[in-house]
């Protein structure tokens, strides 16, 4: 099991539970100068990603957006941006149904629909991603609509519903992505580890998770199958915890990875959905 012993994981959970904003519009921070935040604005923000993991930002049009995003990502300490193939040199990338590039390999820069999932949980367990941004410079004309839950606030209902479910999803060796090759040459590692665990830095539940159906092998046990059927069976039907919202433009979002999904979208010829995102290895700043 995870190292969140239950003494401390009562403290953790009532705090949280205490604090946790219910209300996802709430959680809207306005940004009036995204080259200069005011320390109100970072203040909201940090807040937000305490309580729920996530906070929205609203900035207005810009000359120069992709400088804006990075401009308030590096604001809130988000500079070590993940290295993956189809990331560009300020740690963005333009998420669109791409069909003319090396970006037509992944799911993502298509218009089909993500199930839930955690950013980059691919990668290595010593190199996961700890946050994100997204920022919406054009919404699909139809679908595209994101679903979003707390990690921590999932750990807290599986956890209660029966503790069983968390030993088994915590297992080291629960969620093996096997080695991506291309021709000869290998893209990515093997990576195994948890679906959840405790992360070293912050002493909070953290998620490491995806429901693809290919190139993806589970722990084989009676108590794991469960589990995972469990927590699938969470993610389908529904709860509180559950929030969906779709990113109208200037609307954005910086969170600590949560857990996620989106809807199929159509495009148009005139009318592209288009949102720029930036992964990073550490957790958003605290304030």
């Amino acid at each position: 099991m995870d190292s969140f012993q239950q003494g401390k994981y009562a403290t953790w959970r009532d705090k949280k539970l205490a604090n946790y904003n219910t209300n996802p519009e709430s959680l809207f921070v306005e940004i009036k100068a995204p080259f200069r935040l005011s320390n109100a604005e970072k203040k909201a923000i940090s807040k937000n990603c305490i309580s729920n993991n996530l906070s929205f930002i609203k900035i207005k049009p810009q000359a120069n957006t992709r400088g804006a995003i990075k401009s308030i990502n590096t604001q809130l300490d988000l500079v070590d941006f993940d290295q993956h193939l189809c990331v560009e040199d300020d740690g963005l990338v333009l998420i669109e149904n791409n069909k003319n590039s090396k970006k037509e390999l992944y799911i993502t820069y298509s218009n089909k629909a993500l199930n839930w999932h955690t950013d980059s949980y691919y990668n290595q367990i010593e190199d996961l991603v700890n946050a994100f941004s997204l920022y919406c410079i054009e919404p699909a004309i139809k679908g595209g609509e994101n679903n979003w839950i707390d990690p921590e606030m999932l750990y807290i209902k599986l956890r209660e519903s029966n503790i069983d479910i968390i030993k088994a999803l915590s297992h080291p060796c629960a969620l093996t992505i096997p080695t991506r090759q291309d021709g000869n040459k290998i893209v990515r590692q093997t990576s195994v580890g948890p679906i959840f665990f405790i992360d070293k830095t912050t002493k909070k539940p953290k998620m490491r998770f995806t429901q693809r159906k290919k190139n993806v092998v589970w722990l084989k046990s009676s108590e794991f199958e469960e589990a995972l059927c469990e927590l699938n069976n969470f993610l389908a039907r529904g709860s509180e915890i559950h929030h969906k919202y779709k990113l109208t433009p200037g609307d954005g979002l910086i969170c600590n990875n949560v857990l996620h999904n989106r809807s199929a979208f159509v495009d148009t010829a005139n009318h592209q959905r288009k949102l720029l995102r930036g992964r990073y290895k550490n957790n958003i700043g605290h304030y």
